[in-house]
């Protein structure tokens, strides 16, 4: 009887510090996919910064203000196959006029 007594003290032992280095493991292991994790996104906006330093625009030079203006906002007109920029309304009606 002596015998069981000892071997199911040894296993309940054994099933104890078992179960607390699995929940030490994985607490460490938590921080450490945590700390990944963290690592991940910051390189990921890193990444997103690199490309949006990387977009170039296109300056365009308005002859009445004599400023540049990125092309997407520029106000254009056609004239002889060239192409004038403007940066606002009243430039390019302005440069109109003096045609």
């Amino acid at each position: 009887m002596e015998l069981i007594t000892s071997f199911f003290r040894f296993f309940l032992i054994f099933f104890a510090i078992r179960t607390v280095l699995n929940i030490l493991f994985k607490v460490k292991l938590g921080k450490k996919q945590k700390i990944e994790a963290d690592i991940d996104t910051v390189q990921s906006f890193s990444k997103v910064e690199e490309k949006e330093k990387e977009v170039a625009i296109d300056m365009v030079f308005d002859t009445i203000c004599e400023t540049y203006v990125p092309k997407p906002k520029a106000y254009q007109v056609v004239e002889d196959d060239r192409t004038h920029y403007f940066c606002s309304w009243e430039c390019r009606q302005k440069y109109i006029e003096s045609i």
